[in-house]
C-alpha cells in the first residue's frame, strides 16, 4: 500500500468507537455471555435499536452509554435500564427523549470533537499522522508543536502549514524531515525515549502473540480496511485505512477516516511487536512467507496463524490460533478485535507457524513494505 494522501477529514461527523472510547475508560466490563459489539452504523444492526432486542448491538449501544456516564450492566439484552439510559443520554443532547436509537442518536454516541486534544500514542490516533487527517489527534499536535515555538493555527487540520511545522521540528530534533508524524516523532514530542524495534523472543514470541491478542480483545480495536499497513520501520499498528475495492457493511465507506486494522494488519502488527519483523502486509503475501510453515491442527500451537480461503492464491482471512478451537482475528467491518470459533469460518486452509527470525529477515522488515492492496 502507498502512503493514503488526500484523506477524507475525521472528526467531522459519526467517528467510530476505536476513536471514541479512551483507553483505559473505566466502564463496567460485558458479561461473558453478552453478544459481540457489533459497530450500530454497520448494516449488521437495524435502523432502529430499541428495548427488547438482544444482540451484539445493544452490547455496543450500552458500552458507548457506560462511556457516555452510565452504569449499566453490559448484557446485550435492551431492558428497561438501558432505555433509561438512552433517554437520559438523549436529553443531554439535545435529542427527542423516545428511548429509541436510530440514526440521530446513533451519531451522537459515536461522535468526537475536534478540538478536544487526543494523545498521539493512544490507539485512537493512527500509528502516523499524515496530510489530510482532522481529528482531536491533530489538535493535540499542534498544541505540541506550538509549545515549541511554531506558532500555528490550532484548527485540527493537518495541512501544510502544519506539515511545514512538523518537518522544521523533526529538522531541530536530529529526526528524518518527512513530515510524516511517525512513532519516533511522537517519542521526541512527549519526550519519551526512541521506539526501538522489537527483539525477537524466540520460543517465547507464541506466547507473546496470544497475550497481546487477548489485550487487543479489550482495548476498541475496530476493523478498518486497509488497516494497519503504513510504511515505515516503527509503523505496524492501527492506522487510516482506505476504500479501494471496499465492499462492507458501513455505507458510503468509512474506512478512509477511521483507526484500525484488518485481519492481516492485526496478525502483522502482532507479530512485529514480538520481534519477528515483517511476516507480510496482506494475507496471501503471509501463507507464501517462507517464514511461515503449514502445520496440522494436531500439532498447532497457541500463537499459530490460521487462514482461511480455498488456496493461496485465494486466502482472504487470518486469526491467531488462541487453542480450543478458538482464535482472535479482526473479522469485518462493523465489529471489532475479537475472539471467534475457527469452526464460524467454512473454508478453513491450514495453520501455520512461524518459524526462526534471522537478523536478515529483521533487517529487511526495517527496509519497510512494498506497496500493496489490502487484504
Amino acid at each position: 500500500m502507498h502512503h493514503r494522501r488526500d484523506r477524507a477529514a475525521r472528526g467531522l461527523g459519526v467517528v467510530l468507537a476505536a476513536g471514541l472510547l479512551a483507553l483505559g475508560t473505566l466502564v463496567p466490563a460485558a458479561a461473558a455471555t453478552a453478544p459481540a459489539r457489533i459497530i450500530l452504523v454497520s448494516s449488521d444492526c437495524p435502523n432502529t435499536v430499541q428495548q427488547g432486542q438482544v444482540s451484539g448491538c445493544v452490547t455496543e449501544l450500552q458500552t458507548l452509554l457506560n462511556a457516555h456516564g452510565a452504569s449499566l450492566t453490559v448484557d446485550g439484552d435492551f431492558g428497561s435500564a438501558t432505555t433509561t439510559a438512552v433517554k437520559s443520554y438523549q436529553t443531554s443532547q439535545g435529542l427527542t427523549a423516545d428511548g429509541l436509537v436510530g440514526p440521530a442518536t446513533k451519531s451522537a454516541l459515536y461522535y468526537e470533537d475536534p478540538a478536544v486534544p487526543v494523545d498521539l500514542r493512544s490507539l485512537r490516533c493512527p500509528v502516523q499522522l499524515e496530510t489530510g487527517e482532522s481529528d482531536g489527534c491533530v489538535t493535540e499536535l499542534q498544541n505540541k508543536l506550538n509549545t515549541n515555538g511554531a506558532g500555528l493555527t490550532v484548527d485540527h487540520d493537518l495541512g501544510s502549514a502544519t506539515v511545514t511545522a512538523v518537518r522544521n521540528y523533526q529538522t531541530s530534533h536530529g529526526l528524518a524531515a518527512t513530515g510524516l508524524v511517525d512513532p519516533p516523532t511522537k517519542a521526541k514530542l512527549y519526550g519519551d525515549p526512541a521506539p526501538q524495534q522489537p527483539a525477537d523472543l524466540g520460543s517465547g514470541r507464541y506466547a507473546a502473540v496470544v497475550d497481546n491478542a487477548q489485550q487487543a480483545t479489550g482495548q476498541n480495536i475496530q476493523y478498518v480496511w486497509g488497516g494497519g499497513h503504513e510504511d515505515g520501520a516503527f509503523s505496524f499498528g492501527p492506522s487510516i485505512g482506505i476504500c479501494d475495492d471496499y465492499n462492507g457493511s458501513i455505507q458510503p465507506c468509512p474506512a478512509d477516516k477511521e483507526v484500525g486494522l484488518d485481519c492481516s494488519g492485526f496478525t502483522r502488527w502482532l507479530y512485529w511487536r514480538a520481534g519477528a519483523g515483517d511476516i507480510g502486509q496482506t494475507t496471501r503475501d503471509q501463507v507464501v512467507n517462507p517464514k511461515l510453515a503449514q502445520v496440522s491442527a494436531a500439532g498447532a500451537i497457541p500463537g499459530d496463524l490460521v487462514y482461511f480461503g480455498a488456496s493461496a492464491s485465494t486466502v482472504h482471512h487470518v486469526g491467531v490460533y488462541i487453542g480450543n478451537g478458538l482464535m482472535i482475528n479482526a473479522s469485518h467491518t462493523g465489529t471489532y478485535v475479537r475472539q471467534d470459533t475457527i469452526a464460524s469460518h467454512t473454508d478453513l486452509l491450514g495453520y501455520y507457524h512461524v518459524t526462526g527470525v534471522t537478523s536478515a529477515a529483521l533487517a529487511d522488515s526495517l527496509a519497510g513494505p512494498a506497496p500493496h492492496k489490502a487484504g
